[in-house]
């Protein structure tokens, strides 16, 4: 989120998109991440997890995507790469507490709205502190840090249970 909240930004100011295609960009992104969700496996959230971190930390570390070509096909990159991460991360979280799967989706909808809110704030200041490409440089750093934090995870549950 520290990178999409400055999406237009970017896009216009650094890779030199006109403003009347940002919209279609944006709706562009928006199905690449739809299709994103159908190659991500929930019953193997992890690895996925992985990949999609990967995937972004590659994509958000461009920063300065050279012109508007690069722009728009690093755009829909993040779309696609970004789409398995939900769907990935709400089967981990069911399949984390399968007792009280309820509790278990509101925790990450809790989650999410707290990431978006935060992203956009570091976002935010490093757009404010440095310029427009800060934004993806950051949100390829967040990105880097959840990656790290999935892998320090066992992928296993206590019952033994695969993730």
């Amino acid at each position: 989120m520290a990178a999409y909240t400055f999406v237009r930004p970017v896009l216009q100011d650094v890779s030199g998109v006109a403003a009347h295609h940002v919209c279609r960009l944006l709706l562009g992104y928006g199905v690449a991440a739809v299709a994103g969700n159908f190659p991500a496996r929930p019953r193997d959230a992890r690895r996925t997890l992985l990949v999609v971190s990967a995937s972004l930390a590659v994509i958000l570390a461009r920063g300065r995507p050279p012109g508007a070509v690069a722009g728009t096909v690093l755009l829909l990159a993040r779309g696609l790469a970004h789409g398995g991460a939900s769907v990935s991360l709400q089967g981990w979280m069911i399949m984390s507490a399968p007792a009280c799967t309820e509790a278990a989706s509101s925790l990450m909808v809790a989650m999410f709205n707290l990431v978006i809110t935060a992203g956009a704030l570091l976002g935010g200041l490093a757009v404010d502190g440095i310029s427009a490409p800060a934004a993806p440089l950051s949100g390829a750093a967040l990105v880097l840090l959840a990656a790290a934090a999935v892998g320090g995870t066992s992928g296993r549950r206590r019952d033994g249970i695969p993730n």
